[in-house]
């Protein structure tokens, strides 16, 4: 049966301050920290990475928690509801830093913050995986939460835009500014999901559920499209990360593009834009299939970026665009690949595990972005590249910013576009899986 609009456009809603929350940590927060409050590049490299590791413990934990609750409120609220505050307070500590903020304040904060999201973003995850077991309507249930990303990321780029337009144009205010957004917008997104979002009952007892974390964990590696994914997820969102982590160092000091936040303004319009197209290749062609063509566009755009100069301002604007326009194919299509996976496993055995399947999806996406984010800024930290705003740089130093921002991303994206083109879960195969399970129901 159809999912409702409604249903879909409040299931959705939470994306938007998850998106919030994710576009400041990958673009301005690096460069903020390194500029503004003086932290090293490669601390600020190092704390990132240091606090993202306690994902590796935090993710399969709530994800296992998440499955095996059970409780009047439902399995994913709970937890949901827990994470609110953890994330808010630690956004507004890490936006907005106390005087004498270093290394160590950066690190117990975004350590805060990631715990904060794994508790609301986890639960949140397997919740919409289970809003329909049909293999269309899957796509149509994270199409409109990418919808409600994007839309965040459009808000979180119109911040620092009103800022540049209106407002001190400086960093601190526009980190102000998204700070104040994301806490104001989580809890209300949180109350309309847990009054208006009924949670899939789940299809084994809580004592079934309760099976050894280890054997869980076997269970979800057995899954060869599963591993597939993960290796997609890994490579593409270390490539992305990588990317991002030296965006604006690339965009200030390579192009010298004033009005940063209006041109990501402009990218997340046209990733928002383009969701439909990727939506409709995915049906016609096949999500893995309109997933590599993603790719391929992505890594020849990177790769182009190694030529530009100052001097070719308006052809980056474009080229940006056009990544953009792929940024929606890039956050949708392996989450809706994601879901379709976990029927493997419910096919095979009956149980679904889709808590554990979203954990261990976050936690490689997790880990693989403080690593990308880490590996790009410790590696420019080796030249003598200057992060502070309107600092002159050498042509060397410069030179080693573009390859890192242009060529090392695309040669990551070959690699992903290869596993893409090879995933063996088609419609075709899935509906066969989904026919498998109803007759198991209803045996």
């Amino acid at each position: 049966m159809a999912l409702s609009k409604t249903t879909l456009s409040i299931y959705g809603m939470l994306g938007l301050p998850l998106a919030l929350v994710g576009y400041p940590i990958a673009i301005w927060l690096p460069a903020f920290y390194a500029g503004e409050i003086g932290v090293s590049l490669a601390a600020v490299a190092t704390m990132l990475l240091v606090a993202k590791l306690s994902d590796v413990v935090t993710d399969p934990l709530v994800g296992t928690i998440s499955d095996r609750l059970r409780t009047p409120l439902g399995r994913r609220r709970p937890l949901i509801i827990l994470g609110v505050p953890v994330l808010c307070v630690s956004i507004w500590f890490l936006f907005v830093p106390m005087q004498g903020a270093g290394s160590v304040y950066l690190l117990v904060c975004i350590a805060g913050m990631y715990i904060g999201t794994t508790l609301v973003g986890l639960p949140y995850g397997a919740w919409g995986a289970e809003l329909s077991p049909d293999y269309h309507q899957r796509a149509r249930v994270t199409a409109w939460r990418e919808q409600f990303t994007l839309i965040g990321l459009l808000v979180a780029a119109f911040i620092p835009f009103l800022v540049e337009q209106y407002g001190a144009g400086d960093t601190p205010s526009i980190m102000r500014g998204m700070a104040l957004a994301i806490c104001i917008s989580t809890p209300i997104a949180v109350l309309l999901l847990c009054l208006f979002v009924k949670e899939t009952p789940p299809t084994e007892t809580a004592e079934e559920a309760k099976a050894p974390f280890i054997d869980g964990v076997k269970k979800v590696w057995a899954n060869k499209p599963m591993r597939m994914v993960v290796g997609l997820l890994l490579i593409v969102t270390l490539a992305e990360a990588f990317r991002n982590a030296l965006s604006l160092f690339f965009m200030k000091s390579v192009i010298q593009a004033d009005g940063v936040g209006t041109l990501y303004f402009i990218y997340f319009v046209a990733g928002l834009a383009a969701v439909p197209g990727w939506l409709w290749l995915g049906r016609k062609v096949g999500k893995h299939v309109a997933f590599a063509g993603t790719l391929i566009t992505v890594a020849i755009i990177s790769a182009i970026n190694m030529f530009l100069t100052a001097d070719d301002y308006w052809a980056f604007v474009i080229f940006f665009i056009f990544k953009g326009a792929c940024f929606g194919g890039l956050q949708f299509l392996p989450l809706a690949i994601l879901a379709d996976v976990i029927d493997v496993e419910t096919a095979e055995t009956g149980k679904a595990r889709a808590g554990a399947y979203i954990a261990f999806a976050s936690m490689t996406a997790k880990i693989s972005t403080a690593l990308g984010t880490f590996l790009a800024i410790w590696a420019l930290s080796f030249t003598n590249f200057d992060a502070k705003l309107l600092a002159e740089n050498a042509f060397d130093d410069l030179l080693v910013l573009r390859v890192l921002y242009a060529i090392a991303p695309a040669i990551f994206f070959i690699g992903a576009i290869i596993i893409a083109l090879r995933f063996p879960l088609t419609a075709q195969v899935h509906a066969e899986l989904q026919s498998r399970i109803r007759n198991a129901q209803n045996a």
